[in-house]
């Protein structure tokens, strides 16, 4: 801590304008703070502590008075920028990669006196740690870069670039507590004696936030920093090579991921036209025996299918080509900073794109998509196969073009007809408390397999279980074709969830059964079999559970409702909320009225016959 930090007695006084007797009586009545610590016989206080009990604030709290940025002194000159760098802020996120932040530190005299300021800010990589973890960032700067003193006296700012988290840039003032330690032998004791250059080691608390604009920001620094980065580029890239000189920066720049739409509408593209002239067999498409099937008749379904894939994926590119054509012409304030060199199609592709716009729309069905849907999800799963099995049918590029076009493909047939519902394929849970519910369904699997093509299933469930659990693994198969895998061992059991309509309608003779804590519920069938209890595809939580108001009974509820009870056309489901009054009530404090920890049991029978629900189900005894 150096002397221009601390204040002695008689230049307490001064400061006040009082005698040095009168400073020791409002020391002693609490009216000033306690000196931290002695040089020989001559007292010393922090000269932080002193303004803020001037200021009116709780040296206690430590919180530094916000100055008026209206009348605050401008520096003589413009501030030394002594810090320009990308700093990783450790230990914040349960991330693989450490976020980072973009450090700015300016030093000089104004007034007689020492000014530090720091800006930190909002990388594109990691937008949000500056408001979840503004005391970690903090922390982090001053541990690299500055003193005791200069750590609880700077001014810090956070700077948001234009785009995130709005069009146009935003600056705080962030001012922050700073807790005192106690007792003469406590931390600033331990810091006067080992001198003045001490690293911080303290913390940061309760952060307050303060608005400013750009030009009262020019007035502290007495420069104008760099702040205009295009939207999309301030990254750390473009960070690093601003602060070694090269400006501008040049980048290649496709936040729209342009380039990836490409590849895929060509990969796509290239089996379609392979399938519609016959060719079945090319190197540089492996996959074409997968695409081409049994034949000609599959061959040209999966033509038509991979074409209505493409037209899904062309409006993307073709907005993004307008958009960026639309930025190279902007007159963007940060261009010296950053050149941006957009992506851009080829002639053959432009050409490609333009073709596939030119389709008339009236082929585009929701018949036509829905097909084009499960054609498309069958070549992904045969093709996650290939991937998982090392097969030499693999195709990778043809896998992410699939899987790029399955949303896509799902929201286009909702627009065409919005009653119709998805399903979205299994969702596997690990299950790791066998109550009866779980050893009625481990009764009727088949334990075999997994079958050929079904590797891309095996692997997506053991990503759901622990080391631990993988050595005596065993496969099997439900009633339903659902892959099992069980460990006799440690009794951990994972299950693909359904997320559609069962095959046929429940019997009025089965029930509904769930162990607590496994957020999996099961329906034991009269013939023995046992099914898992499909959950309504058109919400986003999977997990049913009981005994309380919450997300989970409500999941359960949607799922009696769904999977349960009669749909007047089962392509076309009743939500919950669709369902006749009271209804919707009745299942909701069913599910949440259970006991919560114990065995969950419900007749079908019982619940049908409530308010007469049985009496439009169809199949069911009366």
């Amino acid at each position: 801590m150096s002397l221009d930090e601390l204040y002695t007695s008689p230049q307490i006084a001064k400061r006040l304008g009082v005698s040095r007797q009168r400073v020791d009586q409002l020391v002693e009545s609490g009216q000033l703070p306690e000196p931290v610590g002695r040089s020989g016989r001559t007292r010393l206080w922090r000269s932080s502590d002193i303004e803020l009990a001037l200021a009116g604030s709780d040296p206690a709290d430590g919180r530094p008075p916000t100055p008026h940025w209206g009348t605050v002194p401008a520096p003589e000159a413009p501030l030394r920028l002594d810090v320009d760098e990308v700093l990783p802020v450790p230990g914040i996120w349960a991330i693989d990669e450490t976020p980072r932040v973009h450090v700015r530190i300016w030093r000089g005299p104004v007034g007689g006196s020492q000014r530090t300021v720091v800006l930190y800010g909002a990388l594109a990589e990691s937008h949000g740690i500056i408001v979840n973890y503004a005391e970690a960032i903090a922390r982090a700067i001053a541990a690299r870069h500055l003193s005791v003193g200069e750590a609880r006296g700077a001014w810090y700012f956070g700077f948001w670039p234009r785009g995130f988290p709005r069009e146009e840039l935003s600056l705080h003032y962030v001012s922050f507590a700073f807790p005192r330690a106690s007792g003469s032998a406590g931390l600033l004791d331990s810091l006067l004696r080992r001198g003045s250059r001490d690293a911080w080691n303290g913390e940061f608390d309760n952060p307050v936030w303060q608005s400013i604009d750009r030009a009262q920001l020019a007035r502290v620094l007495g420069t104008e920093p760099d702040l205009d980065f295009p939207p999309g580029t301030y990254t750390a890239a473009v960070v690093t090579a601003l602060a070694a000189g090269r400006r501008p920066a040049v980048i290649d720049f496709d936040p729209n991921g342009l380039a990836t739409r490409l590849r895929q509408v060509t990969r796509l593209h290239a089996y379609r036209a392979a399938l519609l002239r016959g060719t079945y067999t090319r190197p540089e498409l492996p996959a074409l025996t997968l695409a081409a099937g049994s034949g000609h008749d599959e061959a040209a379904r999966t033509a038509e299918a991979l074409g209505i894939a493409v037209r899904a994926l062309a409006p993307d590119a073709l907005v993004a080509i307008e958009d960026y054509r639309a930025q190279i012409t902007a007159n963007d304030p940060g261009a010296a900073l950053v050149e941006r060199r957009f992506h851009r199609p080829g002639p053959e592709e432009s050409e490609l794109l333009d073709r596939y716009a030119a389709m008339p729309d009236r082929d585009l069905t929701a018949g036509a998509v829905h097909r084009a849907l499960t054609v498309v999800r069958a070549l992904a799963a045969s093709l996650a196969d290939q991937a998982e099995t090392e097969g030499p049918r693999a195709d990778a590029a043809l896998l992410d073009a699939l899987t790029a076009a399955e949303p896509e493909l799902v929201s286009t047939r909702h627009l065409l007809d919005p009653a119709l519902i998805d399903d979205p394929g299994p969702s596997p849970r690990a299950l790791t408390e066998l109550g009866d519910a779980e050893k009625a369904y481990l009764a009727t699997v088949s334990w075999w397999g997994p079958a050929a093509g079904d590797a891309h299933r095996a692997a997506a469930l053991r990503g759901h279980l622990w080391e631990k659990d993988l050595d005596g693994l065993r496969t099997g198969y439900d009633p339903f074709n659902r892959m099992v895998l069980h460990n006799p061992t440690t009794g951990t059991l994972v299950v693909e969830r359904p997320r559609a309509l069962p095959a046929a309608p429940y019997p009025d003779d089965a029930e509904v059964r769930a162990t607590y804590g496994n957020m999996t519920a099961f329906v034991v069938l009269p013939d023995g079999r046992c099914d898992i209890l499909p959950t309504d595809p058109r919400y986003v939580y999977n997990d049913v559970t009981w005994g309380y108001g919450g997300s989970g009974p409500e999941t359960l509820a949607r799922a009696l409702s769904f999977a349960v009870l009669a749909h007047p056309d089962p392509e076309h489901p009743l939500t919950l909320e669709d369902r006749a009054p009271g209804i919707d009530t009745y299942l909701t404090d069913l599910a949440a009225s259970q006991p919560q920890h114990e065995p969950l049991t419900i007749s079908v029978r019982d619940l049908r016959s409530q308010r007469g629900i049985g009496k439009t189900h169809p199949g069911t005894a009366e």
